[in-house]
């Protein structure tokens, strides 16, 4: 259960070699006649120029030229052109949960990256995080055990979520944060997923499960989380569930990875569910609610 935490090419088309050429004979001087066509030729030229200036086309052809030059601003670059979505979607003006009262509080957590003001990177309080499931390859009651492990990590947090229903998007170590063609003018929702280690190289050996998000910074210096995925290895799954209590276990599985994409590291201690090895703790423990609480108490932003 793990995190996720160019050459310079030769010049296909090189210039020919210096090749030292005879000295080309002197032209013929220009006659007059010509002169007289190239000058007649101008004064045309400037008749239509001076027709389109004062009819406006010539003026909006340098408009558009000028437009066009100019850096993009947020907001202005039509959609299908963007690299971002638009910033602000479903961004409410205050927290959409509060974390649940912790009755005992534990330094037992680890952030995966922390701000330059000492806070930890998470998401925004103020906008609910959509996730989708790709379950081809998930147990007959994966449903059940995702609803349970997001529950127990929106209590935990006081983050929302909402479940936006089946994908089949594949998860890939470079996944692409905004998808527009697959999930519209937003930030891709958070991606669970059954695969193999064929699929994600990552999930070679024991690790049954990896989980993280991607973070997006922008010029005032604010940080946040704004999408994750979860890769849940396939064949290791099975054998959990054929095991006793193989249901509990994988819920405290689908935990630990949305821990992870929350933004939650591994800890050294044993009774906590991020604990780096399989262990016999099934539910947030104090440590990892102590941190999770910190992690949806962060600042709203409407900027992303």
């Amino acid at each position: 259960m793990e995190p996720y935490g160019s050459p310079e090419w030769p010049d296909p088309y090189p210039p020919p070699p210096y090749q030292q050429h005879a000295k080309p004979p002197p032209r013929p001087p220009i006659k007059h006649s010509s002169i007289a066509a190239i000058l007649f030729l101008f004064g045309v030229l400037g008749l239509v120029c001076a027709s389109a200036y004062f009819s406006g086309e010539l003026q909006q052809f340098w408009s558009d030229s000028t437009t066009q030059s100019q850096a993009p601003r947020p907001g202005l670059v039509p959609f299908g052109q963007r690299q971002d979505p638009l910033p602000g979607f479903e961004e409410a003006d205050a927290p959409l949960g509060t974390p649940a009262p912790l009755q005992r509080t534990s330094t037992s957590y680890k952030f995966l990256a922390v701000k330059e003001d000492g806070t930890p990177l998470a998401y925004s309080p103020c906008r609910p995080i959509h996730y989708v499931v790709n379950a081809d390859l998930a147990p007959t009651s994966w449903y059940s055990m995702v609803e349970d492990a997001v529950r127990q990590a929106s209590l935990a947090s006081g983050l929302q979520f909402i479940y936006d229903g089946p994908t089949s998007e594949i998860p890939t170590s470079n996944r692409a944060g905004y998808q527009p063609t697959t999930y519209g003018d937003r930030w891709a929702p958070v991606l669970i997923a059954w695969t193999t280690p064929e699929q994600v190289p990552r999930l070679t050996g024991q690790t049954v499960g990896l989980g993280g998000s991607s973070s997006i910074g922008l010029s005032n210096g604010y940080k946040a989380y704004v999408t994750g995925s979860v890769s849940l290895d396939a064949p290791q799954f099975a054998g959990i569930m054929d095991s006793p209590q193989g249901k509990e276990v994988g819920t405290a599985v689908i935990m630990h990875e949305l821990g992870h994409v929350l933004g939650l590291d591994h800890v050294d201690d044993p009774r906590q569910l991020m604990y780096d090895q399989a262990s016999w703790v099934r539910e947030y423990a104090a440590g990892d609610k102590t941190g999770l609480a910190q992690l949806g108490s962060g600042p709203c932003s409407k900027d992303f």
